[in-house]
């Protein structure tokens, strides 16, 4: 009787000491797969899914999945109209501008001026490589809404996007160092009250949490700007 207690004891520990060892093998893959999922769709090729990532907390804040889960996503009728004022504000544009006028003009205005949008408004004291960051991720953002609205032709897109992503590989080293300088840019933006009605407040601490998060396009998109991909 002894003898099978004791033999009952040793099995009971080593099951249960196998079992500690198997979670403890298996913890990082459960603790991952049972984290929050970011439910961000990048669908296109890794050049083109990088230039729209620079806009990626505005994109996610005010479009959801309807920004790179398609080359051209048709956006519904409602969020057309909710980012319509806003965009025109961040553009520069009057109010009472109508669809038509925007087709007409708009192609041409940004690429004469997009590299300026979000830097003319600075002031003395703000850290210029903060609003860049900034102003990228708001060039990115005003360009792929603007052609999902419409109001400016696929390839133009296309162009601005390039040319403003390859600024942003340009003058900063990472995701992390631009994810970074983006909220700061942020902040001092809107610290003078100047307007930023489609973007979304986030800390440096978030951008840590998301570059290390395998869901988050700027944890598995390359930097810097991977080439343009070949012609079919």
């Amino acid at each position: 009787m002894i003898a099978w207690l004791i033999f009952a004891a040793v099995v009971g520990f080593l099951v249960w000491l196998a079992w500690r060892l198997l979670l403890w093998v298996l913890g990082p893959f459960l603790r991952w797969y049972a984290r929050p999922r970011l439910r961000r769709q990048y669908v296109l090729d890794d050049h083109w899914n990088w230039t729209l990532a620079l806009a990626d907390p505005m994109a996610f804040g005010r479009i959801k999945g309807g920004f790179a889960d398609a080359r051209m996503p048709q956006l519904a009728d409602s969020l057309q109209q909710s980012l319509r004022p806003a965009l025109l504000h961040l553009l520069g544009l009057r109010s009472d501008v109508d669809d038509a006028q925007l087709r007409a003009t708009l192609p041409a205005r940004l690429q004469a001026c997009w590299y300026r949008i979000g830097l003319d408004a600075l002031r003395p004291d703000d850290a210029p490589r903060d609003a860049l960051a900034l102003a990228c991720a708001r060039v990115a953002f005003a360009t792929r809404t603007a052609a999902l609205l419409g109001w400016l032709d696929e390839a133009t897109q296309w162009q601005i996007l390039h040319h403003n992503a390859q600024r942003a590989a340009d003058c900063f080293a990472s995701w992390k160092d631009f994810g970074t300088a983006y909220a700061r840019g942020r902040r001092q933006w809107v610290a003078h009250s100047r307007a930023d009605s489609l973007g979304v407040a986030f800390t440096e601490e978030e951008v840590a949490q998301w570059v290390s998060n395998r869901d988050h396009p700027w944890h598995w998109l390359p930097w810097p700007l991977p080439p343009l991909p070949m012609k079919q």
